[in-house]
Parts: C-alpha cells; sequence; structure tokens
C-alpha cells in the first residue's frame, strides 16, 4: 500500500510510541485520513468498505485480523512486537522490525529517507528499553503529561521536556515507591509472583522496581480496573521469562521482558496469595 493512499489509521491507544506513530502518519496526511485508537481485548472499530488501513503498534489476533481484512480495499499492518509476529507469521500484509518501535516504522513508511525527529527517537529509545539518550525516563514522563493531541505535539521541545522530567522524576520516585510498598503474592498463569494494584501511567516504573526488590520472581504484574469493569495488566520481567506468552494467552501481547492484556468485566485470573517477602520494606 502506498503511504498517501492510507485513509484510516489504527493505532495503540494510551501510549506514546502508538500515538507518537499516529502523529508520523499524520505529519504526511493530515485530516485526509481518520485517526483511531484502538484496545486489546476490544473489537475493532467499524471501517468503510473503501477503507485503506494502517494498523501500526498494535495488532488483533489472527482470525479477528483476517476477518477485518476481507471488509476493507487495502490493509497493512506495521509492528514490533514478538507476540504478534508469532500470531501473524506467514501473512503478507504484516511487516515486522524489532529494532524499531512502532512510531519509527511509522516516520519511515510515510516519510522514507528522512531522519527520525528528536522527538521520535527519545519515544523510541523509552519504548525499546533502551535509556541510551540523556533524560531518557525524564522525556517520557513529560511527554506523558501532554495530551494525545496532534496540535500538542507540535514543535515540542526536547530540552524543555528533560528540565520538566527532572523535576516530575522526583515526585514520581515517591509515588513508585509507594505503590510498591502495597504488592502482594499472587497467582497469575500458574505463577506466583509479586503483584499491585497501579495506575497505567507507572506500571513500568513499578514494575522496574518490583524486579530489583524480588530477584527470585520469574516475572512481575501491574493492574488496575477502569471505569467499565475492565482490568488491564502489565507483566514485566528480566527477559528470562517470555511474558508474552502468557499476555498473547490472555488476548494480550507485547515483548520477552515487557507485555500487557485486558480483561473484561467478571472474568478474574489473580488468585491473591497474601505478603510477598519483602514486601513493603
Amino acid at each position: 500500500m502506498e503511504p498517501q493512499k492510507v485513509t484510516h489509521v489504527l493505532y495503540h491507544a494510551d501510549c506514546t510510541d502508538g500515538f507518537g506513530a499516529a502523529w508520523a502518519a499524520w505529519k504526511a496526511l493530515g485530516d485526509r485520513a481518520t485517526y483511531l485508537p484502538v484496545f486489546h481485548g476490544l473489537p475493532p472499530p467499524e471501517l468503510p468498505e473503501e477503507a485503506r488501513v494502517l494498523l501500526v503498534d498494535f495488532s488483533y489476533p489472527r482470525e479477528e485480523l483476517l476477518a477485518l481484512r476481507e471488509r476493507v480495499a487495502d490493509f497493512l499492518v506495521l509492528d514490533h512486537h514478538i507476540s504478534a509476529q508469532r500470531e501473524l507469521e506467514g501473512l503478507d500484509f504484516a511487516k515486522f522490525d524489532m529494532e524499531h518501535s512502532g512510531a519509527a516504522l511509522s516516520w519511515h513508511f510515510f516519510h522514507p529517507g528522512q531522519p527520525l525527529p528528536e522527538l521520535l527517537t527519545y519515544i523510541e529509545d523509552w519504548d525499546l528499553w533502551r535509556h541510551r539518550l540523556p533524560d531518557s525516563r525524564e522525556v517520557h514522563d513529560a511527554l506523558m503529561c501532554i495530551p494525545f493531541e496532534f496540535p500538542a505535539w507540535e514543535g515540542l521541545d526536547i530540552a524543555l521536556l528533560r528540565a520538566e522530567g527532572r523535576i516530575l522524576l522526583r515526585y514520581q520516585e515517591m509515588l513508585i515507591r509507594n505503590v510498591s510498598d502495597r504488592a502482594g503474592l499472587g497467582l497469575v498463569g500458574g505463577h506466583e509472583i509479586p503483584v499491585v494494584n497501579c495506575p497505567t501511567s507507572l506500571r513500568s516504573e513499578v514494575g522496574h522496581e518490583l524486579l530489583k526488590r524480588h530477584p527470585q520472581a520469574p516475572f512481575v504484574g501491574m493492574w488496575s480496573i477502569d471505569a467499565r469493569g475492565w482490568q488491564g495488566w502489565s507483566l514485566r520481567s528480566r527477559g528470562d521469562f517470555d511474558v508474552s506468552v502468557l499476555a498473547a494467552r490472555l488476548g494480550g501481547g507485547g515483548h520477552v521482558a515487557a507485555s500487557g492484556f485486558r480483561l473484561p468485566p467478571g472474568k478474574w485470573i489473580l488468585a491473591p496469595l497474601g505478603e510477598v517477602s519483602g514486601a513493603g520494606k
């Protein structure tokens, strides 16, 4: 599919990498395209038959994706999640590159030959958990305070984001400690792991903290429930336990060391087991 023919961009919701991918598309297409955030565990949006769809930084289960492909004029997936690559193996309209984030893949698709904007290099550095750029976490924290709206992302100054992020980080570190102190032991997917009710915006950081506190744990889990009763789960490991396999089994996906899934109201997988050794210390 030619970039300029895309009419609908579906991107990972509530995620700087997902919105960065949409922003990269918007920089090329402007208001000629429709931009729709999508969620794991929810059905795809209704699309017209003539739609030419780019699904970026996200995927659906194979059969659901094939059905969606049949309903529209053209379809392309750009993704970098190992769980999705396994699920969609052999589909010629699904393209994967594990060396780049969704935002970078979208930029290279819509702006071939043009250097990646500094904003997207920071998003990629954080999303791939490389942390090679100065103040990578600070920039991410500051960016999370900005609305996921295209005009709000225009002209963002990295130096200013770094400065704002340093201030935010001091307060966030206190929140991370407080949330991590409330962790308990739970049974998830047959594994006894540290789990904690955690805001979406802190899950990666709390996961990193819990892995440090509990070196014996194969992985850790952070969850919360939204106003509709849906559970959102994030799983984090050190890379020696592939959490993407467990997440895919539960309708989600992600990477070896960082994955997530959503569960509908009434479907509960967590069996509380009490205090976790070292919690609260």
